[in-house]
């Protein structure tokens, strides 16, 4: 079992979860992997990793960690504006402080959506 704890900023989404601050959830293997050194983040394993090192297990597990570590790149998502239309303020924020934004400077859901569509064309024109 692996936990991750936010120790920096207001929110963050990542891989389906939406953190907030010094919030502990329990969390899969795959994003314990792409959140383990993330400064933001307190990253734990709490199980006995001698359990997972089985011999018969391990050409699928060297699979399994080359597909995990090639989906980071692919984590780009795309919100249309009636996707954000529809996200609470919290889902909200946690993009656009993955944009490098600061929700507080953003007044309303308005401004957010503005802002995230705004950042997601940016990035789209520079490949990023």
């Amino acid at each position: 079992m692996y936990t991750a704890e936010l120790i920096k900023g207001k929110t963050y989404s990542v891989m389906g979860h939406v953190f907030l601050l010094n919030q502990v959830k329990d969390i899969e293997k795959k994003v314990f992997q792409y959140l383990d050194g993330n400064e933001f983040f307190d990253c734990k394993q709490l199980d006995d990793p001698a359990d997972d090192s089985k011999t018969d297990d391990q050409p699928k597990e060297d699979e399994e960690l080359a597909k995990e570590e090639e989906e980071p790149a692919q984590e780009a998502k795309i919100y249309t504006e009636s996707e954000l239309k529809g996200m609470n303020k919290t889902e909200q924020e946690a993009i656009v402080i993955d944009f490098g934004g600061d929700p507080t400077q953003l007044k309303d859901k308005s401004e957010r959506i503005a802002f995230i569509l705004e950042h997601q064309q940016q990035q789209e024109k520079t490949g990023e």
